[in-house]
């Protein structure tokens, strides 16, 4: 019992450290506080009378939400197709107002003249935007493809001690009740 309680006073002085880390750094003056940032998918914009659309790039996939410019609500059941030079695709409606197209020249940087066609149920319009994709962006997306670990490099510790405590005290229950 006297082990089980020392193993337990350095796990606890071992795992300590670990979940304070300082992270330094600060003036605790009256110092500015920046503007938080947060980079975002690249985004273009286009609206007519009757409708708004905004499209953003996912991957090698477009995603268009399309609003009734009179009402905002989310345009349902629309054909949707979109053209960029040679290239001409049909979106599918993934949930009511947003359509997902997929594949195209889009997925590579550079500025792309997009024509958007879209047809509701008593309306049809065209309309134009463009997509401009920095060389960056798909720099990035292609870093975040590979694999990373769910947690930080902390908690994979705590988890590794809390399970080696829980071994060790199973080890010793199991010894004392042994026959001997």
């Amino acid at each position: 019992m006297k082990f089980l309680r020392i193993l337990y006073f350095a796990m606890a002085l071992v795992a300590m450290p670990i979940a304070s880390f300082a992270h330094g750094g600060e003036d605790h003056g009256d110092a500015p506080v920046p503007v938080p940032t947060v980079a975002s998918a690249p985004r273009a914009e286009a609206q007519t009378g009757d409708f708004e659309l905004v499209i953003e790039q996912q991957g090698p996939s477009l995603l268009l939400f399309l609003d009734s410019f009179a009402s905002n609500e989310p345009v349902i059941g629309a054909q949707v197709e979109v053209q960029s030079g040679d290239l001409q695709a049909t979106a599918a409606e993934v949930v009511p107002g947003a359509y997902r197209v997929t594949g195209g020249v889009w997925a590579l940087p550079g500025t792309h003249a997009l024509t958007i066609s879209v047809q509701a149920a008593d309306t049809a319009d065209l309309l134009s935007a463009t997509l401009d994709i920095p060389a960056d962006v798909v720099a990035t997306s292609a870093a975040k493809a590979g694999t990373t670990l769910p947690a930080g490099r902390s908690s994979w510790i705590v988890g590794a001690v809390l399970v080696f405590a829980f071994l060790v005290f199973a080890w010793l229950r199991r010894r004392r009740t042994a026959p001997s």
